[in-house]
């Protein structure tokens, strides 16, 4: 395979030059060509054919997401990497472009015309790559999944006081809206989600599963309860751990802001399989990485059940690899079959 072709799309001559030359220090990487707005963008991807486009949000002429409408809707396509300055309302913006079709994003520290990229340099290369690896078909598979909401009808279940826990990184927003709403409203464990997100990320992406899931949604704050039948979404920037206090299962929230990957797959699950023991389900679906691998292994030493997304469903087939290859994984299933799964391991 030659060198991943990129194409920049950002209507600020300096962040183009800024994110060309992070990338250029990467030497699998090739930058075929910048736009300066979505119209140019669409009319070079016809040329130039990238398999990456970096693209920016707030541009004249045409925004990126009207731009990701159209390059997701081609027959041959190149992979999105949205590069956005960050507000609290981009939050919301930036789910729904992971929701269109973008691989993933890569947030401006300081905003639209941000003097300090070299904060992200690392992660904007690492993602570029990934990127260029990533399974559209898979992620458009999520995208029309999601949009038939489900309603799930409700199992006899057997099994009560445990929990599922899922982790996910690169592709899993969306993998997320397609499952969750599956869960019943009779769903008898607490599930709490660690997905790969910045901390600002947290109330937009929790929100958007309040409009779809049959389970009530909270937000996984310290010393907060577990309770059955209760989805929890841990916060980015964050280590979040299961312990006991006085009797009681509860979150235990520290603030970590160094590591990107946060909040940590594998303290979660490892906290949980300490607390639930054989009562613990681990699931693993798409992302980049091996955050999840520690925590699956120590769901298995305690008897707990792991699932795995398979390769074909996966966006970035990275952390589910980790743990197949480690063989730590008891089932390994489609994306669309994740539910059904769990649903299975409790009746």
């Amino acid at each position: 395979m030659g060198k991943i072709a990129v194409l920049i799309v950002d209507d600020s001559f300096f962040m183009r030059r800024v994110i060309g030359d992070i990338l250029r220090a990467d030497p699998d990487i090739e930058i075929v060509g910048e736009a300066a707005d979505g119209v140019e963008a669409l009319e070079k991807i016809a040329h130039l054919h990238p398999n990456v486009v970096t693209l920016d949000i707030e541009m004249p002429e045409m925004n990126g997401v009207e731009t990701l409408r159209h390059i997701v809707a081609r027959d041959e396509r190149p992979a999105v990497v949205m590069v956005s300055g960050f507000a609290p309302e981009g939050a919301e913006i930036t789910l729904e472009c992971l929701r269109l079709g973008a691989v993933d994003f890569v947030a401006k520290p300081s905003g639209s015309f941000s003097l300090d990229m070299s904060k992200v340099a690392e992660e904007l290369r690492r993602k570029v790559e990934a990127a260029a690896a990533a399974n559209l078909q898979a992620k458009d598979a999520a995208k029309e999944s999601a949009s038939k909401s489900p309603v799930p009808h409700e199992p006899h279940y057997h099994k009560e006081s445990g929990v599922v826990i899922i982790g996910s990184s690169t592709g899993g927003p969306a993998a997320l809206e397609s499952i969750l709403p599956m869960l019943p409203a009779n769903f008898p464990y607490a599930v709490a989600v660690a997905q790969h997100l910045p901390s600002e990320f947290t109330d937009s992406f929790l929100g958007r599963l309040k409009k779809t899931c049959q389970l009530p949604v909270e937000r996984a704050e310290d010393d907060v309860p577990l309770k059955p039948g209760t989805l929890y979404i841990v916060a980015g920037g964050t280590t979040t751990t299961i312990t006991e206090r006085d009797n009681r299962r509860v979150f235990a929230v520290v603030t970590n802001t160094v590591d990107i990957q946060t909040p940590s797959v594998d303290e979660l699950m490892a906290s949980a399989a300490a607390v639930y023991g054989n009562k613990t389900i681990g699931v693993i679906l798409t992302g980049m990485g091996s955050d999840g691998l520690l925590g699956m292994g120590r769901i298995k030493q305690t008897g707990g059940a792991t699932i795995v997304q398979d390769e074909a469903s996966s966006v970035v087939y990275g952390m589910g690899k980790e743990v197949v290859e480690g063989g730590l994984a008891d089932h390994i299933v489609p994306l669309s079959q994740v539910i059904n799964k769990v649903n299975e391991l409790l009746q």
